[in-house]
């Protein structure tokens, strides 16, 4: 959930007091300093377990070899799951972007030695499971918003737009590769063929935090207002071998062992903070 600047305490802490829309006040896209977070109103998602829409399409690794040497194991798509600390009430009340805020996942491949971009959410493919959700009724419930680049916007007074909040939730995605010429997380449109998962990738995960403000890092700097709080939350990322089925799957750990991740882990392929693909 992303919360905003209300008020300033003495020294460096925020109370953050306010978002900048009333939750059902989404229609007249005026913000105001509110209770609960930033909505962009909208249609709703027909979550509802929907089933899984990837279309066909045959897969595409791009031609790199894997570069760890290891197994031969592929995984057909990912799954995060909303863990974040902060809670879906603000002062009392729902908000209306809960929890992980999710704008886009990026899938980076090691060949011949250099990081290249594979694809990113594949448009079409996402599958929002609302089963564990909160009670708080998710005003950022669209799924395909996940999908494709990094294009989420937080705005001071007009509706947000470009991600979704798990509120509680889940997502999965399949990756898809980039249209032509299309080379960075800001405009590859996740429109080609589906690319499977190998041993050795990097998952860039890209959720709404502190980097999206102008005085951040990453290709979402910027995309938020300044008085923006937009603090990281948390979310936990397995890979399936294939959509819907579990068998096979397992959760992606961090160097530290656990397999509960923050913010956005990678920006501009920083491995000490990226989600790597180790086949146990």
């Amino acid at each position: 959930m992303k919360k905003y600047l209300g008020i300033l305490a003495t020294g460096a802490l925020f109370l953050a007091t306010g978002c900048s829309a009333e939750v059902g006040a989404e229609d007249d896209g005026d913000a105001t300093t509110s209770d609960v977070s930033d909505s962009t109103g909208g249609g709703s998602d027909s979550t509802g377990g929907g089933s899984d829409s990837t279309g066909g399409g045959s897969d595409s690794t791009g031609g790199g070899s894997d570069s760890t040497g290891g197994g031969s194991a592929t995984f057909e798509s990912i799954l995060i799951f909303d863990k974040s600390e902060d809670p879906t009430f603000l002062n009392g009340k729902c908000g209306s972007s809960p929890g992980t805020d999710l704008d886009a996942v990026a899938l980076y491949r090691n060949v011949a030695d250099k990081w290249t971009l594979m694809g990113v959410g594949r448009v079409g493919s996402a599958v929002y499971d609302t089963s564990s959700a909160s009670k708080c009724d998710n005003k950022k419930n669209v799924k395909a918003a996940a999908e494709g680049p990094v294009n989420g916007f937080v705005y001071e007074k007009n509706p947000d737009t470009g991600y979704i909040s798990l509120n509680g939730g889940s997502i999965e995605l399949e990756f898809g590769a980039c249209g032509a010429g299309q080379t960075d997380v800001k405009t590859c449109d996740g429109k080609g063929a589906k690319v499977t998962i190998k041993n050795g990738d990097e998952i860039d995960i890209y959720e709404v935090d502190h980097t999206y403000k102008a005085d951040g890092d990453g290709p979402g700097k910027g995309n938020a207002y300044d008085g923006c709080v937009c603090y990281a939350d948390q979310y936990k990322v397995k890979v399936r071998t294939k959509m819907g089925v579990d068998a096979g799957s397992f959760y992606l750990g961090a160097a530290d062992g656990s397999t509960t991740y923050k913010g956005t882990q990678s920006g501009d392929l920083k491995p000490s903070s990226a989600v790597q693909v180790v086949v146990p």
